[in-house]
């Protein structure tokens, strides 16, 4: 029984007092409203052909990792990388639809954004129990770079509504989905901000789990905004 309890003890001992750090995996809820838009397609020659209709949407949701290191003095340093997306509904309506007496259809388009955020933590408040679990308040800043998919507008509409001769048509043309794969390459809207936080992170033995709050500062990464608020959960190992 003695032989029993000091395995133990050694097994828990490198979680509780020589940790360095962890990593795992980060789920959220981004909070947000990207307002609906409504535009008319327009010839180079100022001839109206058509409209757009896109009728916003509100949040998004994220996944992601993430690994932290608290072996500096006084402060913890954390790497995440998520990504988030939501589905909006939007109309097109063009002269050929309207030849053949169509109703415009309600389609849907994602919303997508790739985010990194690098954030310098600092405890607030320390709660523990010996060699099983502890509780630790931390508030944190950083900086966070950002690659979200644009949203629907005539510019992309012009690069998949395409006629026979694979030239974009906006009067009379098709839809192209290899033409719309590479608009979305070519331009993604590109963004980089700061951001706070406040957040609880619980570890047992070697698991740890994470709630927090955080709120970011960054243009454009939600159409027409200047940031954005997440709540944000995470669930790993303590190494």
């Amino acid at each position: 029984m003695k032989n029993l309890f000091y395995v133990v003890l050694v097994w828990l001992l490198p979680a509780s007092i020589f940790a360095i750090g962890g990593f795992g995996l980060s789920g959220g809820v981004a909070s947000f409203t990207a307002d609906p838009s409504s535009s008319p397609l327009v010839l180079d020659t100022g001839l109206e052909v058509g409209r757009i209709e896109q009728y916003g949407f509100e949040g998004a949701l994220a996944i992601g990792g993430y690994v932290y290191l608290d072996i500096i003095p006084f402060v913890d340093v954390d790497i995440e990388v998520n990504g988030m997306a939501n589905v909006y509904d939007f109309s097109f309506y063009n002269d050929a639809m309207e030849l053949l007496n169509q109703s415009p259809d309600t389609l849907q388009f994602a919303y997508v954004a790739g985010n990194q955020y690098i954030t310098i933590k600092k405890p607030l408040l320390k709660l523990g129990i010996p060699f099983l679990a502890k509780a630790k308040l931390s508030a944190g800043a950083g900086i966070n770079t950002h690659a979200a998919t644009p949203i629907i507008n005539q510019e992309m509409i012009s690069a998949f509504v395409t006629g026979a001769d694979g030239q974009s048509d906006l009067q009379n043309g098709t839809f192209d989905s290899a033409a719309l794969e590479t608009y979305l390459e070519d331009n993604l809207i590109e963004s980089s901000g700061v951001h706070l936080q406040l957040g609880l992170q619980f570890r047992l033995l070697t698991f740890d789990a994470f709630a927090y709050y955080r709120q970011t500062i960054a243009e454009d990464v939600v159409p027409g905004k200047s940031g954005f608020g997440s709540l944000n959960f995470r669930l790993g190992l303590g190494i």
